[in-house]
């Protein structure tokens, strides 16, 4: 019982989440002993939700590990293509002995994962045997502490207007996302090519003079809603304070980058905001470099911006792009923009 209390002291302490994910991985396989025991998130539209590997713990082969997090949205498996998956997805009971080779073990054990009313995971559990009334009331003790300390995430991580992650949580994760090169991979050609791209509602102070800030914050929370359903993964979706969001995009090419922050402008362009009527906003990106800092990449998107608000609003520019057609001059930090 002690070792037990040590283990759920390790897995309350950590207020990472993916040491946290590991932990209770690893924690639940201390005391079942399971054939293999995996933690997926599910991520993407609701439409075509996937299945992005956490963290796994396999007997005779320990921590298994999780998916990369520059994984193409493609690649993972589809929720819909897991029948079983997808049921204890959408139940409130756990689905439990599903034999997976005739009547015989392993038998398969799925467990929905939620924080709050936020469905968000699905628990593998793989078991040589049925699970005993003992076993489950463990995983069910288990759960609801992991459940609270995502929950704890949450209410930290996210913006409490929109619902979005907020800009702590941008600049700790734009760390991982810098830091997890796969191993072998030196070729910069060969680093994961991700975007950084700033968006800014234009005009949006003429939203609260006119209409007031209760009308103004509804705009914000439905720019947050095109968000969501514009960009495939809603994990790397940030308000950055104010009329201000980032976005964390993964894509091979700057043109496929720009297809996907053209098509969120012109998804809100074309929205009709209840009383406000259209609104538009200005988009800068830029691709990540393995050097770069938070704010060396925001201050190129913002500077993008500023070039798309100076000429017209309601357009989206690569820094690459403005340098090579030398609208830009690369600046550091602490220089000004220079417009041509």
């Amino acid at each position: 019982m002690s070792d037990l209390i040590g283990s759920v002291a390790n897995l309350t302490g950590y207020r990472d989440r993916d040491l946290i994910d590991s932990t209770f991985v690893s924690v639940l396989s201390d005391w079942l002993d399971p054939v293999r025991l995996s933690l997926f998130r599910c991520i993407g539209d609701v439409a075509d939700l996937r299945l992005l590997l956490q963290a796994s713990m396999q007997r005779g082969a320990g921590m298994v590990a999780g998916d990369p997090s520059w994984t193409p949205m493609e690649a993972l498996p589809a929720l819909a293509d897991r029948p079983q998956f997808e049921q204890a997805f959408a139940s409130d009971e756990p689905l439990l002995d599903l034999p997976q080779n005739g009547t015989e073990g392993p038998w398969l054990n799925l467990f929905a994962v939620w924080a709050g009313s936020r469905r968000f995971g699905i628990i593998e559990l793989l078991s040589e045997q049925p699970l005993l009334p003992v076993q489950l009331r463990l995983v069910d003790g288990l759960l609801k502490i992991y459940r609270n300390q995502i929950s704890l995430l949450d209410y930290s991580e996210r913006d409490s207007l929109t619902g979005l992650l907020n800009r702590k949580t941008f600049d700790e994760q734009f760390i991982k996302c810098m830091d997890p090169v796969p191993a072998g991979v030196s070729a910069p050609g060969s680093w994961p090519n991700w975007w950084l791209g700033a968006i800014d509602i234009d005009h949006f102070k003429r939203v609260n003079d006119n209409f007031g800030h209760l009308i103004g914050d509804e705009v914000l929370l439905l720019v947050a809603r095109l968000l969501r359903s514009s960009f495939r993964n809603s994990e790397h979706l940030y308000r950055f304070g104010g009329e201000e969001f980032i976005v964390l995009l993964r894509a091979e090419h700057e043109d496929e980058a720009k297809l996907a922050f053209e098509f969120f402008r012109r998804q809100l362009s074309s929205f009709a905001f209840p009383q406000v009527g259209t609104v538009t906003a200005s988009v800068g990106f830029t691709r990540l470099r393995p050097t770069d800092t938070a704010s060396s990449a925001v201050d190129r998107a913002d500077r993008a911006v500023y070039h798309a608000k100076n000429n017209g609003r309601n357009q989206v520019h690569s820094h690459e792009s403005l340098l090579r057609n030398q609208l830009l001059t690369e600046v550091d930090n602490c220089g000004a923009i220079e417009l041509f």
